[in-house]
């Protein structure tokens, strides 16, 4: 998938869909407009000769506006003001019929006019012009700022969708990204046992070896095949919990007795793991993927302490578990980000993803997980699961 192709075509079809919503109202405004100029321009002649039957009532003939008396039946035209124009007025008293009507007029294609023929009987009426150039400038004032508003319109929809779909596609983006950073340090992580597993194969079938080296090349394959094991087994459980496919079936859980259990079950000859007991405290989880989560935790922190302790307790509506060791505690500068994949938390830990999907299970669960040093030495990562409430009312 290429982002900035989909950015590019989603950004054209949200400024397309903008600008006819946009732009339509526009075009309204502006056909309003041009038949209101119209209709100025029309209501004028309508006035215009009003005058002239106003005048002749009045024993007086307009000197004003060109108007003619045209009479068809006996080729009779009488002009009212003299003038050089010379407008179809026996054409135009033909067609009107017995209607009023308004006709164009231009001379020699320079000045252009509009007629208002009346007819007073059959072949016989009256005809007004006025010039249009007034309407003409108005017409193309009105056009020119519908231009402007459209161009502004367009780029302000071509602005804001580019900008709208680089919000909506930064999830995306940050998803590949994950993806690609997923993948290299899974390839890197990958990289090192199998280089293991290569090493020592090569070196014992490059020449015939004791049983006591080919133990000790064979031991040294299974220590790698099970690292790798380990770490492809970890990142599919990762994808199927932010994928969603390992939802947490949860129960009513004893908190405390799963700390109990994981403590007596974890047997490590260089560190003490202990499970201080404590008060019921009952938690909906799943007790597989949460007991799974605090494994994982207290391996982490056994490789660098020689004790490690697991402590219960409750906090409002949460149930939380916390690890306690006595090593020498997350490098500071990356204590905040332990729980990113394959983000080493000191020089002891191991580069993987153990302490991501604890996050992911707690997040799973409703809870969350936190981590932070201790003032006299060591870590205290702790797990925070929600309450059973019919266990704790």
């Amino acid at each position: 998938m290429n982002i900035r192709r989909t950015r590019a075509a989603m950004s054209i079809l949200f400024a397309t869909i903008a600008a006819v919503i946009s732009i339509t109202p526009v075009l309204l405004w502006r056909a309003e407009r041009v038949d209101a100029i119209h209709r100025d321009v029309q209501d004028e002649l309508i006035d215009q000769m009003d005058e002239v039957f106003f005048d002749e009532l009045s024993g007086q003939r307009p000197e004003d506006f060109p108007t003619w008396y045209v009479d068809v039946n006996d080729g009779y035209v009488d002009a009212y003001v003299d003038t050089e124009l010379e407008p179809p007025l026996y054409g135009w008293i033909r067609d009107a019929g017995e209607s009023p009507s308004f006709r164009s007029y231009s001379l020699d294609g320079a000045e252009s006019y509009l007629a208002y023929i009346r007819p007073k009987n059959e072949g016989q009426g009256y005809v007004t012009l006025i010039e249009t150039a007034e309407r003409d400038r108005r017409l193309d004032s009105l056009n020119h700022r519908v231009l402007v508003m459209v161009v502004l319109l367009l780029g302000g929809c071509a602005a804001l969708g580019f900008f709208l779909t680089g919000l909506a596609l930064r999830p995306v983006r940050r998803l590949f990204a994950d993806q690609r950073g997923f993948l290299a340090d899974a390839a890197h992580e990958m990289r090192t046992p199998l280089a293991v597993i290569l090493a020592s194969s090569s070196h014992a079938l490059s020449r015939a070896r004791s049983s006591e080296e080919y133990v000790r090349s064979l031991s040294e394959i299974r220590a790698a095949a099970e690292r790798a094991s380990t770490g492809v087994n970890e990142m599919l459980d990762m994808v199927r919990l932010e994928s969603g496919q390992a939802l947490p079936r949860t129960a009513p859980l004893r908190l405390d007795l799963l700390a109990e259990e994981v403590a007596a079950a974890i047997r490590l000859e260089d560190c003490r793991i202990i499970a201080e007991p404590s008060d019921p405290v009952v938690v909906d989880a799943d007790m597989a993927l949460l007991r799974q989560a605090i494994e994982n935790i207290v391996r982490n922190a056994a490789r660098r302490a020689t004790q490690v302790e697991l402590v219960t307790r409750t906090e409002g509506r949460d149930g939380i578990i916390e690890v306690i060791d006595n090593g020498t505690g997350f490098d500071p500068a990356t204590v905040d980000r332990v729980f990113e994949r394959f983000q080493r938390g000191d020089r002891q830990g191991e580069a993987g993803i153990g302490l991501a999907i604890v996050k992911a299970i707690a997040a799973a669960h409703g809870g969350t997980a936190s981590a932070v040093n201790r003032d006299g030495g060591g870590a205290v990562v702790a797990l925070r699961i929600p309450l059973n409430r019919a266990a704790h009312q």
